[in-house]
């Protein structure tokens, strides 16, 4: 694998046509880049899942990128029990039984629920084999359009024209690496493992308890539905992604509100009206004086993802049925 042992990187700087970026990602999922396991189709889904938790540089932190790549492979290894390669385990799922065993956790416990402490232990032996191994070797295969990347340093730049690039482009890059993706765990898992393997790369990192973010907002903003708003209890209201999942893959406070059951059940995956998006971005200025986001930028992110969405197929346009007087 040309550039796995690489200790740092630089994008080139030149500006490139659509086609030529297109074809970076044609070679990349093409027969003849070398894939000896299913990581570099883990780390691009990494990368793209963060791509709306980048600084104003566009760098992501390799504890960033890291994190949401063991959460990725957890669900992949311990919950669906797919290999990663055709032969021995790897390291990665060494790692992962492993901590079950010292651990003694139950079958199929989510991510989600490991302890800060078994986090603490998990997480760095993950970024230490995987950064020596896939962040440059990526980087390679992508033409060197992509990112530039610091082994020392623990960081990742994406390159500005990449950045939009994938933005403008983002679900049909998604669909490319996943398939390409499940084509390669079918080679290299038996038959009976394989059902449904879009689905289960897709949903990877997909959350289901989201009762710690119901009550931040519980606490600090008014109980009533963000939509129609209807008067909810802790009981009675449902946690929304403003964005919809389906889209930014990833769980943000800037991107949830309360919602009541009717109203979340409707919205579903579409965007909610233009009206919303200037109420949310009120919402995140607030909590952003309130040291509830980490910056400013955060704040007025989500307005530049409504239209990346758009762009990207996201078109249904939903209001409330009813709103409460």
């Amino acid at each position: 694998m040309p550039g796995w042992d690489l200790k740092e990187g630089f994008y080139r700087e030149e500006n490139v046509s659509d086609d030529e970026l297109w074809a970076v990602f044609t070679s990349l999922f093409s027969s003849q880049t070398k894939m000896v396991s299913s990581y570099k189709y883990g780390f691009l889904k990494a990368i793209i899942d963060n791509l709306y938790n980048t600084d104003d540089e566009l760098r992501l932190s390799f504890d960033q990128l890291f994190s949401k790549f063991a959460e990725i492979y957890w669900n992949l290894i311990l919950k669906y029990h797919l290999k990663q390669q055709s032969k021995k385990a790897t390291s990665l799922e060494q790692i992962l039984h492993g901590s079950v065993q010292k651990y003694a956790l139950p079958e199929g416990i989510p991510f989600e629920s490991l302890t800060m402490e078994m986090m603490a232990e998990i997480l760095p032996q993950v970024k230490q084999k995987c950064k020596k191994y896939v962040v440059g070797a990526l980087f390679e295969d992508t033409k060197r359009l992509f990112y530039s990347f610091s082994i020392n340093e623990e960081k990742l730049t994406i390159k500005p024209q990449m950045y939009e690039f994938i933005c403008k482009h983002k679900v049909a890059i998604e669909k490319l690496n996943y398939y390409e993706w499940a084509r390669f765990l079918e080679r290299v898992n038996d038959s009976d493992g394989v059902d449904h393997l879009l689905g289960k790369i897709d949903e990877s990192t997909k959350r289901n308890n989201l009762s710690y973010y119901r009550d931040i907002l519980f606490q600090e903003f008014e109980n009533k539905c963000f939509y129609c708003g209807k008067t909810v209890t802790k009981e009675y209201v449902e946690v929304d992604h403003f964005i919809p999942w389906s889209f930014i893959k990833d769980d943000q406070i800037w991107n949830f509100v309360l919602a009541c059951p009717e109203c979340n059940n409707s919205k579903r995956d579409k965007l909610a009206s233009v009206d919303f998006l200037y109420k949310i971005s009120e919402r995140n200025v607030i909590m952003d004086k309130n040291k509830q986001i980490n910056s400013p930028d955060e704040a007025k992110r989500i307005q530049n993802i409504y239209n990346w969405a758009q762009h990207n197929g996201y078109d249904r346009i939903w209001t409330p049925r009813k709103v409460a007087l």
